[in-house]
């Protein structure tokens, strides 16, 4: 091999080095940007779903009159309450349809869970989030919770998993606290440490992770598993 081919062949491996380095630059970069956006999106969705359900309540009293039953029988409940104060694209309430990916959700190692939201009743707003209503109860007594909320920031699309785009809530009988974070009296260390529902890499269905959001002033600091 004469001077010539291998100052070529340096030139070309310093070339990718330096493509490998740009684009593990813009892949930090874009998933700074992605958590930031999600963040920024997951705020304004609970701030808005906090004032459609309080307002909500204003007109039609608390939910403990809205005649909620248990399991997925409430399809008039939840058309009536909730989602005719939203801003709906696409109603799956009735007839569950394309509001949710027909798959599994997954965990932070990609491991799919035992959730799957594509026949619970299910709404998408016109801003692209997708939200679902698992209604657990009567909702009869003061604070009790009325349905699980599940939230996807970006409806069918991927990743599909818990703490990346999908985030979940509870609705409950309350005129001052109708919507939180699942779970949100969860000690604080166990927001993040539980190992079937915290937000880490190695739990099971983190769930907890709206909840750890929202106790963060919802920032994905340095900690937070993605």
């Amino acid at each position: 091999m004469d001077e010539i081919t291998r100052r070529k062949l340096r030139a070309v491996g310093a070339i990718a080095v330096l493509v490998g380095v740009v684009c593990a630059i813009f892949f930090a970069f874009y998933q700074i940007r992605e958590k930031k956006n999600t963040t920024m999106r997951l705020r304004a969705f609970y701030s808005d779903m906090v004032q459609t359900l309080q307002l909500s309540m204003n007109l039609n009293f608390t939910p403990d009159i809205w005649e909620f039953k248990g399991g997925y029988r409430n399809v008039d409940v939840i058309n009536n309450y909730i989602v005719n104060y939203l801003k709906v694209e696409k109603n799956c309430v009735a007839t569950p349809d394309g509001c949710f990916p027909e798959t599994n959700y997954k965990n932070f190692t990609n491991k799919p869970t035992d959730v799957n939201l594509s026949k619970i009743p299910s709404v998408v707003l016109k801003n692209g989030i997708s939200v679902a209503f698992e209604t657990i109860s009567k909702c009869k007594k003061q604070d009790s919770v009325c349905a699980v909320v599940y939230v996807d920031m970006n409806s069918v699309a991927e990743p599909n998993t818990f703490g990346k785009d999908l985030f979940v809530f509870m609705l409950l009988n309350s005129k001052q606290r109708p919507f939180l974070p699942y779970n949100i009296n969860v000690a604080k260390e166990k927001l993040s440490s539980d190992p079937k529902m915290g937000c880490n890499k190695e739990a099971e269905m983190p769930m907890y992770c709206s909840a750890y959001l929202y106790d963060n002033d919802w920032i994905m600091d340095k900690t937070y598993p993605w």
